[in-house]
């Protein structure tokens, strides 16, 4: 036997418009356009690089290829990751100078897709984020709280991130 259950229209209807990952930094759910993400990955071992700067943990391998690794909690709000079972590593294109650069971003936990419709981005308010309003390009709605969407090429930028550091012994 069926119930007869009624389903609103509007509920039935798919959301259209770009996706978005939805992932935690430091306990704050975060969102970043899925478009910009090569691949997600089990957190590998990082090999650390010295004189750079402490949001740079390092590189490592992925498949035969060396990928810079950062720490976006360290680059946004200068709190050290502290690594879990849950915690992944974000591959995204960066371009710098033309090209595309794959940077490994590392994550908490990675939450879900969801699409938001382009009318539902909001501006970002200057004041009362938990991170720079510079690097954050809109805040969505997602259920009854604000997400700030990052913009990948504030968080990472390449230009500022490649100057080295020096540090005396």
């Amino acid at each position: 036997m069926f119930s007869n259950v009624m389903i609103n229209e509007d509920e039935m209807a798919i959301k259209e418009g770009p996706q978005y990952l939805l992932f935690f930094l430091q306990s704050h759910l975060f969102a970043l356009k899925a478009e910009q993400i090569v691949e997600i990955v089990e957190l590998p071992e990082i090999t650390k690089v010295p004189w750079m700067k402490e949001c740079v943990k390092g590189v490592c391998n992925i498949r035969g290829s060396v990928v810079g690794v950062i720490d976006p909690a360290k680059c946004l709000m200068d709190k050290d990751f502290i690594q879990s079972q849950k915690s992944s590593l974000v591959i995204v294109h960066v371009e710098h100078q033309g090209r595309k650069q794959k940077v490994g971003m590392i994550v908490d936990e990675v939450f879900e897709i969801e699409v938001f419709e382009q009318s539902e981005l909001q501006k970002v308010p200057e004041y009362g984020l938990p991170v720079d309003f510079t690097c954050i390009e809109s805040m969505v709605p997602y259920q009854d709280d604000f997400i700030p969407m990052l913009s990948i090429e504030r968080v990472i930028d390449i230009e500022s991130l490649s100057k080295r550091v020096d540090h005396e012994n």
